[in-house]
């Protein structure tokens, strides 16, 4: 467990280290922010003013102890004079939460000395701080503050047996699950793992997968928290590496190195050469090792050390004893301090004596490698390493063996034998919970499999009395219907003598329908004559526009533009003359002529205008009838009148919807605006474009007088925010029919 903190330790220093650079930059703006918070201090009262002072040591907690701050001997004595002075001011007013908060930061500046001090000293200061957060803890619970329960929890776990700071990180995550905070509960959880210890007790993996779920769901905002997203990759890869099922930890591995390379944390390609080097696959072991060596400068020493006695056993399954040597003989240098090991980094030291042992053994130099195997078995029994200790009895028994001192080497058999016993039990014990968990999951899925057909079942039921209710219903209607059938026949029957004597008066007021009828039918018939009129104006109207424009091509000797213009106007003129012998015609068969037109115009105009059709709503334009050559008209107005007179490139937007039976269209171009076009049609010879227009309003004048009609027409300026015009928009109202038999009449 220890040798677990200590690596997580010396990665999050090396991260500290390479960033030093950038450090001093981070102060300026930390006093910067520090004195303009200050400034502001003055200014608030009450709770206010105690969670401001709060802010303030929040802010001092990072710089705790690193610089000197020249108002105060160190930051940590900025958190202590700000902490205090917020913890006496919300006692005053009885700001619970606020007291609390100050009770823990001024654990923090006691925290940030504590290296200092004799081990007298520290214990005192440690029984403050346990006192100072059971206080924080009883105030935060007055307030039901689970966000702060759950900091105290965290601060807890200072103290206490393994078992106590298990249950205090558990009671924080709850805590913090509460509240929905998913990164402070990730954190919490990993670091249960890492008090259980990740080669060291099965109940770890329970909080791993956890933490790797939970990973899936944060969403990392600073380096902190990207490398506790990694650490749930990793967690998992040791414990199944643990288990020695290494395909599936080198699967962890990868993922982790992937993320942290992604977010430029943690970097674990140390830990993916030592997986490949278990699995016996040494040449990838050496492959990621140099791909990790490259990095090798900005690793803290004891985290290269580490590599060094990985690329030290690479080289001594390889066979390379005297490069073996030079690896571990660095290793072990890295670890000492004035000539000696330093005891702290026992679990360190282990492998590189060991392994030293083996590669002496292997050069047939028995007394140097026993001489290292006592070493490392020495090391290995401080720092608990039972798996070291297992290849150093083994070690130890050949060595003797070969010493000539049997006994001993039959004692350190034993040992061997026993110990690894212990240890294949272990990983007995870790398949066998996979194995559990896996059959947990497999017994889950198939009770999810029969809640489903009983679910499946049930529906069915339902559906059956249902179905049953349903005809009961239908039996119930009949019935009323049948009863409501013999009384309208027993009704009627009484009415049939009042019938007889009001059939003179009806007989007379049929004569008068049918004469209205008639009457009807004939202003109807000229009302048709007169709309043929009209339309028979627009069609050479319509022609004379395009035979002109063709004639223009022609003139310019455009003789291929002239033909392309002149195929799709033969095609559009048949269109033309076929729909304009229809009263009505669908909306598909206009817009298509609405098309192929500004195709047309588009070709004479060398593209200088773009044009868009567009649905605002659901219409089926192929039940949707309308005059023929309806919309056309404004189109040409728009284009003759608004957008050839424009400076640059133009956009005519032509919109549909439905609503209330009345179909809405809006024309809408970004031309030069009426005003404008009024004054380039005088100066023009060009003066009767807008025929087709004048015969349009007169159709839907002559629509309106139709019986129920409501199709109208209005042209709107448009302007710019200076007020200058920058187009036209019309909005037609047009009572569209939705049959072919609905013709105008």
């Amino acid at each position: 467990m220890k040798k677990c903190l200590l690596v997580h330790a010396i990665v999050l220093l090396s991260s500290f280290i390479a960033q030093s650079q950038t450090m001093n930059e981070q102060y300026g703006r930390y006093r910067k922010t520090m004195d303009s918070m200050l400034l502001l201090l003055p200014a608030t009262k009450g709770i206010a003013r105690v969670d401001h002072l709060n802010a303030i040591c929040a802010k001092a907690v990072f710089f705790n102890g690193q610089y000197n701050d020249p108002l105060f001997k160190s930051s940590s004595d900025t958190l202590y004079k700000y902490s205090t002075m917020a913890y006496k001011e919300a006692k005053v007013i009885d700001y619970k939460n606020g007291m609390a908060i100050s009770l823990l930061h001024i654990n923090g500046s006691y925290a940030a000395r504590g290296a200092k001090d004799s081990i007298a000293r520290k214990a005192y200061k440690d029984s403050i701080l346990y006192k100072n957060t059971i206080a924080a803890m009883a105030l935060a619970e007055q307030t039901g503050n689970d966000s702060l329960l759950g900091e105290i929890y965290g601060e807890l776990t200072r103290y206490g047996s393994k078992a106590e700071k298990i249950e205090n990180f558990r009671k924080s995550a709850t805590h913090f699950k509460k509240i929905n905070n998913k990164k402070k509960e990730l954190e919490a959880y990993t670091n249960i793992v890492w008090v259980y210890g990740i080669t060291e007790d099965v109940e770890a993996i329970e909080y791993a997968d956890k933490c790797y779920r939970l990973a899936k769901e944060v969403k990392p905002s600073n380096e902190w928290e990207h490398e506790l997203v990694t650490f749930s990759y990793i967690n998992l890869a040791a414990l199944y590496k643990t288990a020695g099922d290494y395909e599936t930890a080198l699967d962890y591995h990868k993922q982790g190195n992937a993320y942290g390379k992604a977010h430029s944390s943690m970097n674990e390609v140390l830990g993916i050469s030592d997986l490949f080097y278990e699995m016996g696959a040494y040449d990838s072991a050496a492959y990621y090792w140099d791909a990790w060596n490259k990095d090798y400068p900005t690793y803290y020493f004891s985290y290269a050390a580490r590599g060094n006695t990985l690329r030290g056993k690479i080289y001594l399954k390889q066979e390379k004893y005297d490069q073996a040597l030079k690896m571990f003989n660095a290793s072990l240098d890295a670890y000492k301090k004035n000539g000696k090991v330093d005891t702290a980094l026992s679990w360190g030291v282990v492998g590189p004596y060991l392994y030293m042992g083996e590669v002496y053994a292997k050069k047939k130099d028995f007394s140097a490698a026993w001489t290292y195997a006592i070493e490392g078995m020495y090391f290995a029994k401080r720092a608990n390493d039972f798996k070291s200790q297992l290849m150093g009895y083994e070690l130890l028994s050949r060595l003797y063996h070969k010493l000539g001192k049997n006994d001993s080497a039959y004692l350190s058999l034993r040992n061997h034998v026993a110990l690894k016993d212990s240890l294949q039990n272990k990983q007995f014990t870790w398949r066998l919970n996979n194995l559990k968990r896996a059959a947990e999951s497999t017994k889950k899925e198939a009770s999810i499999g029969l809640l489903m057909k009983d679910n499946q079942i049930k529906e069915e039921q339902l559906k059956q009395k249902a179905t049953f209710v349903k005809f009961l219903i239908a039996v119930l209607i009949a019935l009323v219907f049948a009863a409501s059938y013999v009384f309208r026949t027993l009704s009627l029957r009484r009415r049939n003598d009042q019938l007889k004597q009001e059939q003179e008066v009806q007989a007379l007021t049929i004569r008068q329908f049918e004469a209205e009828r008639v009457q009807h039918g004939l202003r109807a018939h000229a009302a048709e004559l007169e709309m043929q009129a009209l339309r028979a104006q627009m069609n050479p109207h319509f022609i004379f526009n395009c035979l002109s424009s063709i004639n223009r091509f022609i003139l310019k000797n455009e003789s291929k533009t002239a033909s392309n213009y002149l195929t799709r106007f033969s095609r559009l003129i048949r269109m033309v003359l076929i729909n304009s012998e229809k009263p009505l015609i669908t909306l598909e068969d206009e817009l298509q002529m609405l098309r192929l037109y500004l195709e047309m115009e588009r070709l004479r105009f060398k593209d200088n205008f773009d044009f868009s059709i567009t649905f605002l709503n659901e219409i089926d334009d192929d039940n949707v009838f309308i005059p023929p050559l309806l919309i056309q008209p404004f189109c040409e107005n728009a284009i003759w009148h608004g957008l050839m007179q424009k400076d640059g490139h133009g956009m005519l937007e032509i919109n549909f919807r439905l609503e209330n039976a009345i179909l809405y269209c809006t024309i809408k171009d970004n031309g030069v605006g009426r005003e404008k076009a009024e004054a380039y049609k005088s100066k023009s010879a060009e003066k009767g474009k807008s025929m087709g227009l004048h015969i349009t309003s007169e159709r839907l004048a002559l629509l309106n007088n139709e019986k129920g009609s409501n199709t109208s027409y209005v042209m709107e300026d448009l302007y710019d925010e200076g007020g200058r015009a920058s187009g036209t928009c019309v909005h037609l109202k047009i009572n569209y029919r939705e049959s072919i038999s609905e013709t105008i009449l």
